[in-house]
């Protein structure tokens, strides 16, 4: 178990972290359907930060020996479903750049022979 300092830290940390992904959301600097990884991960981290006991019984169900390995495996797994969406991501988009070049590429062959 660690202390009423550490958790306090690690649960203000959590709440800075949910502040930082709202306000991006209200700048327009993050899209929603991008920022829902995040949300689910820093509400995850605060429950953690306020029942710390909920990491030892994850652990105790898993076979893991020690609570911080159980938090070490939580943030991989995150850290590997982060990577899966951004891959997503950038499939899509390289999907839509292929097509938006296609179309741009019909759009100056017929201005080319709208010239002539």
């Amino acid at each position: 178990m660690y202390s009423q300092v550490l958790q306090w830290f690690l649960i203000i940390c959590a709440l800075v972290f949910i502040a930082i992904i709202f306000r991006l959301l209200v700048l327009q600097k993050l899209n929603l359907k991008y920022s829902l990884c995040w949300l689910i991960f820093s509400f995850a981290m605060l429950l953690i930060a306020i029942f710390p006991k909920v990491v030892f019984r994850i652990a105790g169900c898993l076979g893991i020996q020690t609570g911080a390995n159980a938090v070490f495996l939580l943030i991989e797994m995150f850290s590997l479903l982060i990577i899966l969406t951004l891959t997503v991501i950038i499939s899509h988009m390289n999907r839509r750049i292929y097509r938006l070049t296609q179309i741009l590429g019909i759009i100056e062959k017929q201005i080319r022979e709208l010239n002539k």
